[in-house]
C-alpha cells in the first residue's frame, strides 16, 4: 500500500493552485468527475460539479477540490486543537525565503519563532501550513 494524495477543499481553485504553485508545486492532473460517478462516491446528489486539480512535489501528490454544486460553508478557522486534520507539513531548505513566496501569493504568518528552523502560515484560503528547515524535519527522508 502507498498513499495516493490527501483532498483539500477549497474555494477557488486557480488562487489556491497559485499558491501552491509559489511553494514549489507542480500540476499533475486536472479533473472534472462526472455527477453520477461523484455521487456514487461521495454519496452527494446532483448537481455536484466535482473539479480537482492535482499538485505533486516530489512523492507528495496534492488534491485541490471543489464542488460548484456543493458552495463550501462559512467555518470556523481550524487550528491546532481541533480534531482531524490539524496541518500541512512542508520541508523546505530555506524557511525565510519559503515563507516570503508563501507571504507574496496570499498567505498570513501565524507563528514565527526565533532562529529560523520553522515557522506555521495559513494559505489563502486559511489552511494552516507549517514550514520546517529540511535538516530539522522529524522523519529523514528515505534513501533512493
Amino acid at each position: 500500500m502507498s498513499v495516493s494524495h490527501i483532498g483539500l477543499r477549497v474555494r477557488d481553485l486557480e488562487k489556491s493552485q497559485a499558491f501552491y504553485e509559489a511553494l514549489g508545486f507542480v500540476e499533475a492532473n486536472r479533473l472534472t468527475v462526472p455527477d453520477k460517478v461523484a455521487g456514487g462516491l461521495l454519496g452527494l446528489a446532483a448537481p455536484i460539479g466535482f473539479e480537482a486539480i492535482y499538485l505533486r512535489k516530489d512523492d507528495f501528490v496534492l488534491q485541490l477540490l471543489t464542488f460548484t454544486g456543493y458552495p463550501a460553508p462559512e467555518e470556523a478557522q481550524r487550528n491546532m486543537v481541533n480534531g482531524g486534520l490539524t496541518h500541512l507539513s512542508l520541508a523546505v531548505d530555506d524557511v525565510a525565503a519559503t515563507m516570503a513566496a508563501a507571504r507574496a501569493a496570499g498567505a498570513t504568518v501565524v507563528a514565527e519563532p526565533p532562529g529560523g528552523y520553522a515557522c506555521m502560515i495559513r494559505d489563502p484560503e486559511g489552511q494552516l501550513i507549517e514550514l520546517i528547515h529540511a535538516s530539522v524535519r522529524p522523519v529523514p527522508r528515505q534513501a533512493t
